[in-house]
């Protein structure tokens, strides 16, 4: 992919070159209308499938997008040479920045559940919560599915897998029972930050420690309730499969570092 990427910035090069040698005012040279064709149609057909098609977010190309769609605009009537060239300058910096995305792991590579924690979790979650167990592991199992089309039922197993550890480590009785607990607001039973709270008092863990696990429970909870609302609101799986995949990975660390330090696992 980066190969690809560099290839496009040299025949932007070749563009910029072109419009250097125009001295009229206006873009009235059809060979370097054509050129700008050709070249916002290797974008388009070329570059951004294979981006897409390396498991990469579509969302990182809609900047380049914008700027190719106007600079194609330029070719299509007379347009100013002074127009042209400042949208070269910025399709050069989205493709800069296009360059600095294609060398990082793809979606795929960062969800790889291959990593020693994910086997530790598992194995400690079956010596405490079969059912837990089974949840985690089928969530990573999904995100190892590189055919899958949705990942809302990937994000509720992880939810449920931090859920039944904490109802494990920290029953509503025994969480209620605490001096001065009070319920959160609109809330019928202690909350999974409460919970967290709970278990890490009860092994005489100091205040600044707690407060940032307590925090990342919050996280999980704010980013598995958006992420199953925007399921609902989004019009087409497909266009936002890749977006949906990488905040399911999101949740995934986020769950697994909750898990880790809950369950005292050593790594």
């Amino acid at each position: 992919m980066h190969s690809k990427i560099i290839e496009l910035q040299k025949r932007a090069k070749l563009l910029d070159i072109s419009f250097q040698k125009v001295r009229s005012k206006q873009l009235n040279v059809q060979k370097i209308k054509d050129d700008i064709r050709s070249f916002v149609q290797y974008y388009f057909r070329d570059i951004r499938t294979a981006y897409i098609q390396d498991g990469r977010l579509e969302n990182d190309l809609a900047t380049a997008d914008e700027y190719m769609q106007h600079l194609l605009r330029c070719a299509q009537k007379r347009t100013l040479l002074s127009v042209c060239k400042r949208t070269m300058k910025d399709i050069n910096t989205a493709l800069h920045e296009l360059e600095l995305k294609s060398i990082k792991p793809t979606i795929s590579e960062r969800c790889n559940s291959s990593d020693i924690r994910y086997t530790q979790v598992i194995d400690t979650l079956r010596r405490i919560n079969s059912s837990a167990a089974l949840s985690y592991g089928q969530a990573l199992k999904d995100l190892s599915d590189a055919d899958r089309k949705s990942w809302r039922g990937t994000a509720v197993e992880f939810r449920e897998t931090l859920r039944e550890v904490l109802d494990k480590l920290a029953p509503d009785e025994d969480v209620k029972a605490q001096p001065g607990f009070k319920l959160e607001q609109d809330a019928k039973g202690p909350t999974m930050r409460q919970k967290t709270i709970f278990i890490l008092k009860s092994r005489h863990i100091a205040e600044k420690q707690i407060k940032p696990l307590a925090d990342g429970i919050n996280i999980v909870e704010e980013l598995i309730g958006k992420f199953i609302r925007s399921v609902y609101e989004r019009s087409s799986v497909a266009t936002h499969m890749h977006t949906s995949k990488e905040e399911a990975c999101k949740i995934k660390d986020y769950v697994t570092l909750a898990l880790i330090e809950l369950l005292e696992i050593r790594t």
